[in-house]
Order: structure tokens, then sequence, then C-alpha cells
């Protein structure tokens, strides 16, 4: 098998990370006699991982795309040329299939439309999944959702995460096969020797006296809501009395985030703003909670690295996360009250059993066993126009 990963973002967030883990998985397997990753030159990160790869691996190329989806993003002609361009190179490389890294749907569309245009096997990896408009919503928002659910329908397979997103992708486009490959984590994570106190030391955090609350991810207020962390401290300041907030991340809404702690003496008495960190263990192991307070997720690695470290992690309820997570972890979405007393009671909730179930669920070898049992799959070439014809009522009319 030839086969493409193609990956436009100029992020490295979640979804890369799964992305680089599934490349790990792939050089391994012997059915692939090529691979060949399409990165963008203005994701360092990810591009210096294709090439650090591609000189481990003979049967690796790494190949550099011009530009980002950020880039191109509400650019008709730069989405054309990027398309065209992208089309191009997969006509020489004659792929049995492309790996298309989709944050969402309307995400990494280049490569998506690129492989169509050049009859070569779509395959969308962990994208997350549209909830329908509701009747009421204005029309602008079920016209996006028309456009969104033709747009389902041009991958060929999809790779996602759990039942729940399967379940959605099943709805909106039901000829499409889908596999589920969940998440794996680094064994560290599960094996760490680092105590907590030893944690505290490292990085000069109270070894005492101080409960430790902790988020971990990209500082982007409509997805990670650090902003609603900040509220809720703000409406029970009393109970942040003897706490330190730590927010470890960085993204477009950092700014912002500085700027509300620094104005306010409740926030910049107890919340210190860490910034990007290439290790989040520490913050991890040094933590007595984790909070993801999220708007939605997928399967967040950082309740997977939570759990296998032996930390809680307090979560809004939200997609599939219940399958994951016990009640007493999970909170209503828009409950500020209820996420705190989730905070302060996390601490007593017994691990053991769930921390052994994910090390079994999550592990290296689960992921790479199926991540190459799913992509050695054969799925049939298909018309975007097929869909279409036998399900004309999927562009749907209300």
């Amino acid at each position: 098998m030839r086969l493409g990963i193609y990956c436009d973002s100029g992020v490295n967030g979640g979804h890369e990370e799964m992305l680089k883990r599934l490349i790990h998985a792939l050089v391994k397997c012997p059915g692939i006699v090529s691979l060949y990753i399409l990165v963008p030159t203005g994701n360092e990160a990810m591009s210096l991982f294709a090439r650090n790869i591609a000189g481990r691996h003979r049967q690796v190329t790494a190949i550099s795309l011009p530009f980002t989806s950020e880039q191109i993003h509400r650019n008709p002609l730069a989405m054309l040329s990027a398309t065209w361009r992208t089309a191009a190179l997969l006509r020489g490389l004659h792929l049995s299939k492309l790996v298309i890294a989709q944050g969402t749907i309307v995400s990494a569309l280049a490569g998506l439309i690129a492989a169509r245009l050049t009859r070569t096997i779509a395959v969308s990896y962990i994208p997350l999944v549209d909830d329908e408009a509701q009747a009421g919503a204005p029309a602008t928002e079920r016209i996006k959702f028309l456009v969104k659910r033709v747009l389902y329908q041009l991958p060929q397979q999809y790779i996602t995460l759990n039942d729940h997103l399967r379940g959605k992708l099943v709805k909106l486009a039901p000829a499409t096969p889908t596999a589920i490959l969940e998440n794996c984590v680094d064994d560290k994570f599960s094996n760490t020797a680092l105590t907590r106190d030893a944690a505290r030391s490292l990085l000069s955090l109270p070894q005492s006296g101080k409960f430790i609350c902790t988020h971990i991810g990209r500082i982007h207020f409509q997805h990670k809501r650090q902003n609603f962390l900040l509220a809720a401290i703000e409406r029970n300041p009393d109970r942040f009395i003897n706490s330190l907030v730590l927010i470890v991340g960085d993204g477009p809404d950092a700014a912002k985030l500085l700027q509300a702690v620094q104005a306010s003496e409740v926030l910049s008495r107890c919340v210190r703003i860490i910034g990007p960190q290439s290790d989040v263990l520490p913050y991890i192991v040094a933590s007595d909670v984790i909070v993801l307070p999220s708007g939605y997720e997928g399967v967040p690695l950082v309740m997977i690295e939570a759990i296998l470290a032996g930390r809680p992690i307090v979560a809004s309820q939200v997609s599939a996360l219940g399958s994951y997570l016990p009640a007493e972890l999970l909170f209503p979405v828009h409950d500020q009250d209820a996420f705190v007393d989730r905070i302060f009671a996390a601490q007593t909730y017994p691990l053991a059993e769930l921390t052994a179930s994910f090390r079994l669920r999550f592990s290296r070898e689960a992921f790479d066993a199926q991540a190459q049992r799913v992509l050695l799959q054969s799925v049939p070439q298909r018309c975007f126009t097929d869909h279409l014809k036998h399900n004309p009522s999927d562009l749907g009319t209300k």
C-alpha cells in the first residue's frame, strides 16, 4: 500500500499529536511500502516531525505544503490555488489512500477536495461532528449546516474516536464506512516514578497548604473555556482562598486570559498562567485535580494522561465524556457551582479501578494494532454523486 498523510493545520494541538502517534504506528506496518507525509512548512513542529521520521525510515517521504488552512481560510482564490497544487502532488504519488487530519469537516478542505479530484480514496481522521441546526436557529446557521451536510459526503472512509461520534457520522453520511480508533498516550504517564512532592519541588510550587487545580490545553475560550473557569472562581472566591489554579498552554485567547487575570483581584491572587510546556507530566502529578470545562470535545488526551497518572479530572458533560468518566467527575456544562463542587470533591474519588481500565483501553499496543487494521482495510471507490443519487434527502430541507 502507498499511503499518504495530509495535515495543513498551522497549530500543533491534540489532533496533531494524535496524528503523530498514528504515523508512528504506520511506519511499523509491513503492509505499507511507501508513506508520504504532507505538512505545511508554516507548522514548524509538524514539519520537523515529518523530516525526522523520514530521516529514520526509508519508506517515508516528507513533502512540504506552502500554505496552512488558517492562511487560506475565507479566501476562495487561495483555497482554489491550494487545492490545485495539492491535486498536482497527488497525481504524481499514485496513493492507495490519503489520510486527512480534520479538526472539523470544514478543515483541511484543500486536501479533501484534491483527493476527490484525483480519485484518491480520502480517509477523514477524527473530525469533530456538528450537531444539526435547530428549528429556531438563524437562517445563516441552517445554511451553514446544509453546506456541511454535503461536505460530510466527501470522505470515503471515516476514522473516529468512539461510538458516540460514529453514531453522529452514520446519521450524516450513512453510506460511508466508519471505523473507531481510540487515542493512546505515552507510557510515561502510567509508569512515572515522579511523586507529588517531587513534582511540586521541580516546579517551585508550595509543598503544603495549597490545593492545586490545573487546566492544561490550548487557550481557546470557545473550545476549552478557560473563561468559564475564571468566572467560576470569581463566583466562588471563598472556595479558592487556599488554592492555586495553574493554566498551562497557549492559543489565540492567551492575551485575553492574561488581561482578565490581571484585571481581577480575586483571580490575580490565585491564578497563575504558566504558558506552553513541552512536558505536562510534572504539572499533572503536582496537582490535586485537573479540570477540563470544555464546550465540546472528542477524546481529550489530557483526560487519559491525568487518569493514568493517578490524578482525578473534572470535565464538563459534553459529547461522550460520560462513557469515559464517572458522574462524580462530570458537571453540567453551564453550571459553575456544580463545577466548583466537583473540583473540591474530586480528590476523594477512588481512581484505582478507572486507572487500570484506562491502561488497557488506551495502550500503545492496542492503538498500533487497530490503526494498522483500519488503514489496511480496502475501501471501495465511490463517486461523490453516488450518495446523492440514493440519498437526495441528505441535502435536507425542513
